[in-house]
């Protein structure tokens, strides 16, 4: 066996300040803060390299993470992000659902719900209301599974329905009843629950009128969404993959 020793030339880069290499003192005192913008996840500012931290900087249970020094407008700060496509934000991973954080879910849920409560089978078909499971409604717009959020107004109007409808059911059960019976009691039920439904029909409707857009409309504001998180998880990506290709930076004592 023929072992031949090369030599490498090894570049070593540390991270100064006014010519002065930085201290771990004075990086711990960076504000700490993501340079990717809120909406598409463009990164706004100049990524640096990134940093070991031997405080906080080890293997555990496989979590591995970068902390990344940039700087923006003048002012130096450290991005902290985990590494690997596969631990980006819940919203930002590639082919993986999404939840709206904005209004923008609530609102086209309120119109299709008040849409199938005045008769219209509208985006769902009329089921909108059977379809909701833990305060959400899924669908899928452009290839992505979205969890739409149902708004409260929404969700007392279909607690109103199901009350009324049971209360309705009760009340027919007992007719025939003699007067005075339990059968009055659950009559009286029925108008009760009559009432809430009623109110809470006008209260879903002055919410969408108040919005002055059709259901239509709404819907093409969620599809505008789903399309600006899809193009935000590829500028995700991209500036993961810029993370990997920085230098490794060395603080002083």
């Amino acid at each position: 066996m023929n072992l031949v020793v090369e030599e490498a030339a090894v570049t070593i880069k540390t991270l100064s300040v006014g010519g002065k290499r930085m201290s771990k003192t004075i990086y711990s005192q960076l504000p700490q803060r993501s340079p990717l913008n809120g909406r598409d996840c463009t990164v706004q500012g100049t990524l640096w390299g990134t940093v070991i931290d031997p405080k906080c900087c080890h293997r555990m249970s496989g979590r591995e993470h970068w902390h990344v020094v940039y700087e923006h407008s003048g002012e130096l700060a450290v991005w902290w992000l985990r590494q690997g496509a596969k631990n980006a934000p819940y919203n930002l991973i590639a082919g993986g659902p999404y939840e709206p954080g904005s209004h923008v879910d609530r609102d086209f849920l309120d119109a299709c719900a008040l849409d199938t409560h005045r008769g219209s089978p509208g985006f769902f078909q009329g089921r909108v209301f059977d379809l909701i499971r833990d305060e959400q409604v899924a669908m899928t717009i452009e290839e992505t599974k979205v969890y739409l959020t149902c708004s409260p107004a929404l969700l007392r109007l279909r607690a109103a329905r199901r009350e009324h409808a049971a209360a309705e059911q009760r009340a027919s059960a007992a007719a025939g009843w003699p007067s005075g019976s339990l059968g009055d009691w659950r009559s009286e039920a029925v108008d009760k629950a009559g009432q809430e439904l009623k109110d809470a029909g006008e209260n879903l409707a002055r919410l969408c009128e108040e919005r002055e857009r059709s259901t239509q409309d709404l819907y093409g504001n969620l599809v505008a969404d789903v399309r600006r998180i899809k193009q935000a998880r590829g500028n995700y990506a991209v500036a993961l993959d810029t993370v990997e290709r920085l230098p490794q930076l060395f603080l002083g004592a």
